[in-house]
């Protein structure tokens, strides 16, 4: 018996730095996730009393916990599950699968 590869890119491992976060946004974040970041980034930035980045840090810890969920097999599986009376189909069950494995662009 030979072992299958896995065709699913591993998940990045988590930010630790600004840098480490713009790059995984670029490559795993929704369109857009990468400007709206830039913008709350600046935003919180330039209201920050000076020594008190708690909302710098907020903003960081906010896109650090999307990645997370958009590089989750199980969140994005539950993004594409049927909602109230709808009901299941092959091709919702295709487009849940393609959503879940689309994580490498």
């Amino acid at each position: 018996m030979t072992i299958q590869p896995d065709h699913q890119s591993p998940a990045p491992a988590r930010p630790a730095t600004l840098h480490e976060l713009r790059t995984a946004l670029s490559r795993y974040g929704l369109p857009g996730d990468r400007e709206q970041f830039e913008q709350d980034l600046a935003a919180a930035l330039d209201a920050s009393p000076i020594g008190d980045f708690a909302a710098v840090a907020e903003v960081a810890a906010t896109y650090r916990h999307r990645l997370t969920l958009r590089t989750d097999e199980q969140a994005m599986a539950s993004l594409a599950a049927p909602i109230g009376g709808q009901h299941w189909s092959p091709a919702g069950d295709v487009f849940a699968r393609v959503r879940a494995a689309s994580g490498d662009r």
